[in-house]
């Protein structure tokens, strides 16, 4: 289950190729998920041959790693580091801007980690948040003083080749790039909180080699490049304009542009409960590679 696998087919016509992601399977069928999206069922008697084939770089890397990576692609404005954490403030601008990166050690018990923390955002009258990452002892910490956990969201990643290969020759709407974010633009970024704060453009600019991507006023994403990796962030559609393959469209757009700059693997985060999203970069070739939680103090201290 999850494996990636060749197999060689027996069948009527002759023998025949398949690669896909093992999704179920049982003494009879094999159940996978092609590089196109598309899902077939494999008679387990008409296997020939087959192997699993290695992960590729997208998913050998580590946790910290790549979490090293994502926080470059959307880079706060200030930022303090406490042994191997790194705590950032941005205005109060999305929480991965806005809390305390905590992988590694931070060169302090946790408990005085997490005070540490606390008394830093108390500096920035911003809440306390965290950003962690398989840590059951901190996660514990937090909750017994009272932090509560907003969500979790999952870190997908995949080799862009694989996302690109099936795509090319498709008919795409056009896709207009800045360097920066306009007003047309930020209209479509849409958050729970209502409008963008002035901050807003600051932050998402704050890189040096990115990109804004723009479907009429229908779709917009952003891509940053860091290395061989293209981070996608804030992938939109308009409510009027969903079911037209524009998420897939600007999203194959943006890698498109992140291979011009030398990047060959991506990632991106969603939400865990965001069904149509996950559905949608499942279909393009990510997997999910971990998951997060973002905590917030009940009060700054």
């Amino acid at each position: 289950m999850g494996d990636t696998v060749s197999l060689r087919l027996r069948t009527s016509a002759g023998p025949t190729e398949v690669v896909g992601v093992v999704l179920s399977r049982s003494p009879e069928v094999l159940v996978l998920r092609r590089r196109d999206g598309s899902v077939t069922e494999v008679e387990v008697a008409a296997i020939a041959a087959g192997r699993v084939v290695p992960p590729g770089p997208a998913r050998r890397i580590g946790v910290a790693d790549l979490e090293t990576i994502a926080a470059a692609g959307w880079r706060a404005l200030e930022t303090e580091t406490l042994g191997g954490w790194v705590m950032r403030a941005s205005g109060g601008f999305t929480a991965r801007a806005n809390s305390a990166l905590a992988i590694g050690d931070p060169g302090l018990p946790v408990a005085d980690a997490v005070s540490a923390v606390e008394s830093w955002y108390g500096e920035w009258s911003l809440p306390a948040r965290i950003q962690a990452i398989d840590r059951g002892d901190l996660e514990d910490l937090l909750a017994a003083r009272g932090w509560a956990g907003t969500g979790v969201d999952d870190v997908m990643t995949a080799e862009i080749a694989h996302v690109l290969r099936p795509l090319a020759g498709a008919d795409e709407p056009p896709v207009r790039i800045e360097a920066s974010p306009d007003a047309a633009w930020l209209a479509g970024y849409r958050t729970a909180n209502g409008p963008l704060p002035p901050v807003a453009a600051q932050v998402l600019a704050n890189h040096p080699r990115v990109a804004f991507l723009s479907i009429s006023g229908d779709a917009i994403a952003r891509v940053a490049v860091d290395g061989r990796w293209a981070g996608l962030f804030a992938v939109e559609v308009a409510p009027q304009a969903r079911r037209r393959g524009l998420g897939r469209a600007i999203s194959a757009a943006a890698l498109r542009w992140a291979t011009g700059e030398g990047a060959r693997h991506a990632y991106l985060q969603v939400a865990a409960g965001n069904d149509a999203a996950r559905t949608l970069y499942e279909r393009l070739g990510f997997a999910v590679h971990h998951h997060y939680t973002h905590w917030v103090a009940s009060r700054s201290e």
